[in-house]
């Protein structure tokens, strides 16, 4: 028998600084995967079994006909060495290492604000509370005009340098000119920058009465004590039925990850267990004191859940804590352990595989290459697996399980967790027309253009209940898509008109009441959500 080293939730949490099992965002996917932070330092330099490249890079430097930059060379053979690995194994920049790092902290320096750019100006569509922002008296709808000594409106800017001028060391003052109400405000705003803190959480509520709902958008650094503080606040309302959603999370920490399932189960349980070749077999155990131990529980899944996602799910689902619904997720069961150099870059290296409590490994294949693999999302679409109803059969191949359409057609499935309840994404609504609306992002121009100057006079909860779009307003969209030169039949119109109305309204939630009403009006309609609420009943 494999030797094993029994470890649980808090050894995991000392161990993190060495385990990652990566974040996985948009159709980035190689380069995007990330691994977790306190991670090894490796100076700049080399050991005697690199000699060879060091030797090569010497050469380089010192015969070659013409100037080259060694920092540029050094990146790439790093770069075509881990391009032979895995898709995970990737090497970051400095600037790219530092973003990641951001992003799965939950925090940054900067002044507190979201914005969206309309015809190359800079709109405030969100404001964090008690931010710098705020306390300096921007408000959400003001208009960018001037940061510091640079002009923004009609600069044509791009995202990053816009977001270099408004971030920086916490503590410095920034001036920013702003016009409202078409009137340009003549004092700046002294706008001093402080840690902006952003929650993984995406929204937290009371979907039904004793139903409370949890959608995670990523496992950063915060998550589990995100996600305990909310369910002690959700507690009041008594709840004891759970829908988490783990839809398009593509991972983080796998700290994260261990602490959020160890919420469900009582101790001792084994959650996932790592194992590589350089890597001896390392169990991961729950401690005492879930806070959700006994409740009923959906755990909600799709394509797009990677990683950490995984990790919860396939505990959840082997152990019977709960119900898995939706669709396959990613496939992405390798653990990562970053390496810091000391320019700043780093090299996040694939160190071993998890496996679910029942063996299990989620990770899909990657042999034939990184194009396929990143592109195996696309062929389970076209394949139509995305989009059939398919159920579980008693037929093995040698590398993955059978699995039948409700039009009879056989799928072979390899990694991922595959739901207990597989809900086909609906296509129904996604016409040209629609597609050509979503790639121009015509839906945020037109509620940024033309419909936040007048608040809907509906409490948060009777606007996600009660407002209808009025047909006017949709004629007034259908024109405003014209005229930005798309064309459209009235058949495509009927097809997609409640999703565009759907989408709509959810921003204008959004913008108005902030990001949770984004998800409660999509909630609202989606299916997944309605046969979770089934069977929690």
């Amino acid at each position: 028998m494999q030797n094993s080293t029994k470890k649980n939730i808090w050894f995991a949490l000392a161990y993190a600084a060495v385990l990652a099992v990566g974040l996985i965002l948009g159709q980035n996917y190689a380069e995007e995967s990330i691994s977790i932070g306190n991670s090894s330092f490796i100076p700049l330099g080399t050991t005697d079994k690199t000699g060879k490249v060091q030797k090569a890079l010497q050469l380089i430097q010192e015969r070659y006909v013409d100037k080259v930059g060694l920092d540029t060379l050094q990146d790439a053979a790093i770069k075509e060495m881990l391009s032979r690995l895995d898709p995970h194994s990737i090497y970051f920049p400095p600037r790219k290492a530092q973003a990641m790092e951001e992003n799965l902290s939950g925090s940054f320096d900067g002044i507190g604000i979201e914005y969206f750019s309309i015809n190359d100006t800079l709109l405030v569509t969100s404001i964090v509370d008690n931010g710098p922002a705020e306390k300096a008296g921007i408000l959400r709808g003001d208009k960018l005009i001037w940061v510091n000594d640079s002009l923004i409106a009609g600069a044509n800017r791009s995202q990053e340098e816009i977001s270099n001028m408004v971030r920086g060391k916490r503590g410095s003052v920034v001036n920013i000119w702003v016009s409202r109400d078409g009137k340009e405000i003549e004092t700046p705003m002294k706008v001093k920058r402080d840690q902006i803190v952003v929650s993984s959480l995406d929204a937290a509520y009371m979907i039904e009465p004793r139903v409370a709902y949890i959608r995670i958008k990523r496992f950063g650094e915060r998550t589990a004590e995100e996600f305990d503080a909310t369910l002690k606040a959700l507690d009041k309302h008594r709840f004891d039925k759970l829908i988490l959603d783990l839809r398009g999370n593509g991972g983080g920490y796998f700290y994260a990850a261990l602490a959020v399932a160890d919420e469900f189960f009582a101790a001792d349980k084994l959650l996932v267990y790592t194992s590589g070749a350089n890597e001896r077999r390392t169990d991961y155990y729950s401690t005492d004191g879930g806070l959700y131990e006994n409740g009923k529980l959906v755990v909600l899944i799709d394509e797009n859940s990677a990683s950490s996602s995984e990790i919860v799910a396939g505990a959840i689902q082997d152990l019977n804590r709960g119900t898995i619904i939706g669709r396959r997720s990613f496939g992405k069961g390798l653990v990562q352990e970053q390496f810091d150099f000391g320019d700043g870059s780093a090299l996040s290296l694939t160190v071993a595989r998890y496996y679910t409590p029942l063996g299990r490994s989620i990770q899909k294949p990657y042999k034939f290459g990184n194009g396929q693999y990143f592109n195996e999302l696309n062929q389970r679409f076209l394949s139509g697996e995305l989009t059939q109803e398919i159920t579980r059969t008693d037929s093995v191949s040698a590398d993955g399980r059978i699995y039948k359409s409700n039009s009879g057609k056989l799928f072979k499935v390899i990694g991922g967790i595959m739901p207990d309840i597989y809900i086909p994404m609906d296509t129904t609504a996604l016409t040209p027309f629609y597609k050509e609306v979503l790639a121009k992002d015509l839906i945020s121009k037109f509620v940024y253009n033309r419909l936040i100057d007048s608040p809907p006079s509906f409490a948060v909860e009777n606007f996600i209940e009660d407002y209808e779009l009025p047909s006017a307003t949709f004629q007034e969209f259908l024109q405003f898509v014209r005229s930005q030169e798309v064309s459209f039949s009235q058949q495509e119109v009927n097809v997609s008109a409640k999703q565009l109305e759907g989408d709509i309204k959810a921003l204008m939630g959004r913008y108005f009441f902030g990001n949770e009403a984004w998800f409660k009006v999509r909630n609202h309609d989606d299916y997944m959500i309605q046969r979770s609420l089934e069977v929690l009943q």
